[in-house]
């Protein structure tokens, strides 16, 4: 669902809204999701104390089901007009958009440091969850409470993105997020069960300080072929994410929880520092 939702909603942003309000309008957009990861985050620990873990999954699996057959009679009803081609989704239209976007510098650097993003944090964080249950022993209605301060932590973003861009600019949000996401990560690493709410807050925080910057300068890195940049820009997310939580849960297997912890925090704050040192020396976009 996310890779065709953020997509379409980005390049919609993109084409109406202009680059110096963009960041805000993301943040607005993002607002939905982030009232998602709370109330999911929470719900699921605690209906996997009620009824347990596997009754949670057949209740998502039937709530998908339910809204996908309510989205299939959405589309169909007279409301919705019917979808518009604006692009050949020919192989060689393709190929030759592609060939546009790798093409051009910025589109790489930005690309890239999405996968390197989406390795590290989510190779991290999913693990979260399991390194509270282990190392603090508490149920998982407290760990689901938890993991929702990341959400909370995403709202304090998405209310205050106007002030932080007029104060720290695009650059000062990438180098900001990249110490915020260090300091909490070291601390869900080594820190004591009443540092894990705000730990996890700041989580949120940095990481939708980070994204958000991301994902405004990928809606501008290719504005002639706009749908195909958001799209390449989520989809190498994605795989990022993929590739990190594979190779974090092999790690954490060997060395355990903190230390990669505090890798992938480390790490993650010299990727904020390079995007920032990045956006600096560029020209901004109008």
């Amino acid at each position: 669902t996310a890779a065709a939702i953020v997509p379409l909603g980005m390049a919609f942003i993109g084409d109406n809204v202009p680059y110096r309000e963009r960041q805000a309008v993301l943040a607005r957009f993002l607002t939905g999701t982030i009232m998602g990861l709370v109330g999911g985050q929470v719900m699921g620990g605690v209906l996997g104390d009620l009824v347990g873990w596997r009754a949670v999954f057949l209740l998502l699996g039937g709530l998908f089901l339910l809204v996908g057959v309510l989205l299939q009679i959405e589309a169909r009803s007279p409301r919705v007009p019917p979808p518009v081609l604006t692009g050949s989704i020919r192989p060689a239209a393709l190929v030759r958009g592609y060939a546009l976007l790798f093409g051009r510098a910025w589109a790489r650097v930005v690309l890239a440091t999405v996968f390197v993003e989406g390795f590290l944090f989510y190779g991290a964080f999913t693990f979260v969850g399991a390194y509270l249950r282990h190392a603090f022993g508490v149920d998982y209605a407290v760990v689901g409470l938890l993991l929702g301060c990341f959400g909370i932590g995403g709202g304090i973003y998405a209310l205050s993105v106007r002030r932080l861009m007029a104060r720290l600019g695009e650059h000062g949000l990438a180098l900001g997020g990249g110490a915020i996401l260090m300091l909490g990560f070291l601390v869900v690493a080594f820190g004591p069960l009443a540092l894990m709410a705000p730990a996890i807050t700041a989580l949120g925080l940095g990481m939708y300080m980070l994204h958000a910057t991301l994902q405004t300068n990928a809606t501008q890195m290719a504005p002639e072929a706009r749908g195909l940049a958001v799209s390449t820009f989520a989809n190498a997310l994605f795989l990022g994410q993929a590739a990190g939580v594979w190779l974090a849960g092999t790690a954490v297997d060997r060395i355990g929880f903190p230390p990669v912890f505090a890798a992938m925090g480390v790490a993650l704050m010299g990727l904020g520092a390079a995007f920032a040192h990045r956006l600096a020396r560029r020209p901004g976009p109008s």
